[in-house]
């Protein structure tokens, strides 16, 4: 997960703060943060309010590479050097993104991506333990589903999701029960048919991953569907 921060500077004068500009555009100034290591982007603001007041938005692949970033500013002294040039101590702060979408919304989308005909979309969900039921009862692991995907000779034409049955979440956990469409070949041999599936969902660190899934073996298009 990304880490994003901000930081307030109110300088104490006009004079000030063209110094301190001046420094961020010189060799020891944000060139240097734009290629620390983690550093994904930076940029200046003036408050429209307040001519002297000055807001830097950060944002880093993790909050220890920013960490370490204002650890190497500190120890070169640059902080010493700004002190004077400021009315008070940089406010910085960390943010954290406003999460508007619902658990029950991640999922469903989690299971959309999981029925795409690009299966690296569902793949991305799956947890490094996850391991996928195949109709034949034998186990498939993460490896063993890339590998079989990737396989020259399997071949998806189409995958549609068509129903989700069940959703239920409790806490940490949530679990799925859902019916899709698929029409693919092995080998040169089509397949046309209707699989229900279920999955096992984990949250960590706030995001959703698949730990668990299992496939029905497939009916035909025109049989008469499964009832929940």
């Amino acid at each position: 997960m990304t880490h994003t921060a901000r930081a307030v500077f109110t300088f104490k004068s006009a004079e000030t703060k063209a110094a301190f500009i001046n420094f961020c555009s010189g060799e020891r100034g944000l060139g240097i943060t734009r290629a620390w290591e983690g550093c994904i982007s930076i940029e200046c603001y003036e408050s429209a309010d307040n001519p002297l007041e000055m807001t830097i938005w950060q944002k880093w692949e993790s909050a220890s590479n920013h960490e370490a970033y204002v650890a190497m500013r500190k120890e070169a002294g640059d902080f010493d050097m700004l002190a004077d040039w400021v009315a008070a101590p940089p406010d910085i702060k960390a943010l954290h993104p406003v999460d508007m979408v619902t658990d029950e919304e991640k999922i469903h989308s989690i299971i959309k991506d999981m029925c795409d005909v690009d299966h690296s979309k569902g793949t991305r969900h799956m947890s490094e333990g996850c391991v996928f039921i195949r109709p034949t009862g034998n186990p498939l692991t993460k490896e063993g589903w890339e590998n079989m995907m990737n396989n020259a000779d399997v071949k998806v034409e189409s995958n549609e999701l068509l129903r989700v049955h069940k959703l239920h979440i409790v806490g940490d956990l949530a679990y799925a029960c859902y019916t899709t469409h698929g029409k693919f070949s092995y080998k040169g041999q089509p397949n046309d048919d209707v699989a229900v599936l279920s999955a096992v969902f984990r949250k960590t660190a706030g995001n959703w991953e698949v730990v668990h899934g299992q496939r029905s073996t497939g009916r035909s298009p025109d049989a008469p569907r499964p009832e929940f």
